[in-house]
């Protein structure tokens, strides 16, 4: 799907993305920001935020900051919905994008099959994080899991990966010279890499 097929997905998604949401996603999101020890004083750019399922978890931890970005509109008005006057932004983290300052994490949520320019998404991580900052790509289901996922609603990816492989991943994270490369790939999938 490329970036103008996702925006009309979504924006025709939104007002009832909510309401189908599984809790398991939410307990998953919540099990990867303590993983990663995500806490008070950090700053984190929420990718492809949607509705706000990370920021549901986050905004009781006193962050310094939060930004969320997404390439739907509808998903964005959801999302303030619930949460006014929060700091989030329509865009495409598919093309150069530079924000104020750097974040300590950048989390890609749910979201990755639905990214075809992994180099550019790589290439914003790397230019939006701050040194020793993490870059995170996370699903509720493992990579199985969501084969099986689409296969049971019918869905016909376009393309044969929808999480990118370990070795594409691993590719992307030398180019920009992220370090810790780090996978799991069990009850969900996360990847995480530092940038030095």
């Amino acid at each position: 799907m490329n970036s103008h097929s996702n925006k009309t997905f979504f924006n025709e998604m939104a007002k009832d993305w909510n309401k189908n949401m599984p809790i398991i996603n939410y307990e998953i999101a919540s099990s990867i920001i303590k993983k990663f020890q995500i806490k008070e004083g950090c700053s984190v750019l929420d990718v492809a935020c949607g509705t706000g399922i990370l920021y549901s978890i986050l905004k009781d931890r006193n962050l310094s900051r939060y930004v969320g970005i997404d390439i739907s509109k509808k998903m964005i008005e959801e999302f303030l919905y619930y949460y006014p006057y929060r700091d989030v932004r329509q865009g495409n983290f598919e093309t150069k994008l530079l924000l104020e300052k750097p974040f300590d994490y950048i989390i890609i949520f749910n979201s990755i099959p639905h990214f075809n320019d992994l180099e550019a998404v790589f290439e914003n991580a790397y230019n939006n994080l701050s040194s020793c900052g993490t870059f995170i790509i996370a699903h509720s289901k493992t990579r199985q899991g969501l084969k099986e996922h689409h296969e049971r609603i019918g869905h016909v990816p376009d393309k044969k990966e929808p999480i990118p492989s370990n070795e594409l991943l691993l590719e992307c994270s030398k180019r920009y010279g992220f370090l810790d490369f780090n996978i799991i790939d069990e009850d969900y999938f996360c990847f995480s890499v530092s940038r030095k």
